[in-house]
């Protein structure tokens, strides 16, 4: 192969070259000059054309790799979608049942053997009775409470304040319930920081303090500041929640993802629930920048949330792209989009 590849790169056109040929069972193993003219890398993937078939293998960031699967697919014209990931591919298989275009999704092993991957459901995890206590005191000192996957937060115009943790067994590392705690702070840094500083035990009054300092950051048209151009989506998420006239609702509440964030500088979509101006149930799904996957991400919302509801898209105006509204054509039922310019995206870092 030229020099032109990296070594990981290179073995991720060997694999997809493999896969490939395993698929079409023709070929010979002088089939790897061709992959490495042909084959093209795009948004931590590779693809491959053959025969009309979009061709995919994910190299990251697996769990959102169907949409730009999807879109590299469309963009060369092929009429099917094979998707290969050795990463998350039961969650892939269940976002493609969502859209109607011929796709399926292949579990990779280690030995890059593929096999036609089942649909799996979403493992949500409750919060705990024990857990649900601190929503109170969260609520007390000012920020909104957040329950995601079984973790309970407080957000400030959409970011993270603080966050009831527990300790990890040293024998098992499974996590005890009734060692929760409240934490103070924005993200894990910060909030051992604050420790440091306060001690373990979280007083309404220093919540209070940092829910003051994190507004007057956050209110739309702040100065740029580091704690403004965290978790953008989820600003946008609280302004419209207060606001849902602004995407045709009537009412809105924030809602789970149907995969958890990874962490407080992930910019993810997040979720609202509600009722349309006329009746109807909504699941809207909020992102800030352009996303190739927010329609697979909103799909798989809505089918965790309500499937028979009405999925809206909500982001600012210029990041909707008509290649993206294709995309949300292809859903059994198709999504709507709205642009929402209340955020000052020029002074987005």
């Amino acid at each position: 192969m030229s020099a032109k590849f990296g070594h990981a790169s290179r073995m991720a056109h060997l694999r997809l070259a493999s896969l490939v040929k395993a698929q079409n069972k023709t070929g010979s193993d002088g089939d790897a000059s061709k992959f490495e003219n042909e084959t093209v890398e795009f948004a931590n993937a590779l693809g491959v054309l053959s025969d009309g078939v979009a061709f995919v293998l994910a190299t990251a960031q697996h769990e959102r790799s169907f949409g730009p699967a999807l879109i590299w697919a469309m963009q060369n014209k092929a009429n099917a979608l094979r998707l290969f990931s050795d990463q998350r591919a039961g969650d892939l298989a269940r976002i493609a049942r969502y859209f109607q275009f011929d796709s399926k999704v292949f579990e990779v092993d280690a030995s890059n053997v593929a096999r036609v991957a089942e649909p799996i459901a979403v493992d949500y995890r409750e919060t705990s009775a024990a857990d649900e206590m601190f929503a109170n005191f969260i609520r007390s000192a000012g920020a909104d409470v957040v329950s995601e996957h079984g973790v309970i937060t407080g957000e400030v115009f959409g970011l993270e304040v603080c966050r009831v943790v527990h300790d990890a067994s040293r024998s098992t590392g499974t996590e005890l319930a009734e060692a929760g705690r409240l934490e103070i702070g924005v993200g894990a840094h910060d909030r051992e920081t604050f420790k440091l500083l306060h001690g373990q035990t979280a007083t309404v009054e220093a919540l209070r303090d940092v829910v003051s300092d994190v507004a007057a950051r956050r209110v739309v048209g702040a100065q740029t500041h580091p704690l403004n151009q965290l978790a953008r989506e989820r600003l946008l998420r609280h302004i419209v929640c207060q606001s849902p006239q602004l995407v045709g609702a009537k009412s809105l509440q924030f809602a789970q993802p149907p995969l958890e964030r990874k962490g407080l500088k992930e910019s993810v979509p997040c979720c609202a629930v509600g009722e349309s101006l006329g009746g109807e149930k909504i699941v809207v799904v909020f992102s800030i920048g352009v996303d190739p996957d927010v329609v697979s991400f909103g799909a798989d919302a809505r089918g965790q949330l309500n499937r028979s509801a009405e999925l809206v898209l909500v982001m600012p105006s210029r990041d909707i792209l008509p290649v993206v509204e294709r995309v949300a054509q292809l859903l059994e039922r198709p999504a709507r989009f709205v642009g929402v310019d209340v955020l000052n995206e020029s002074n987005r870092a």
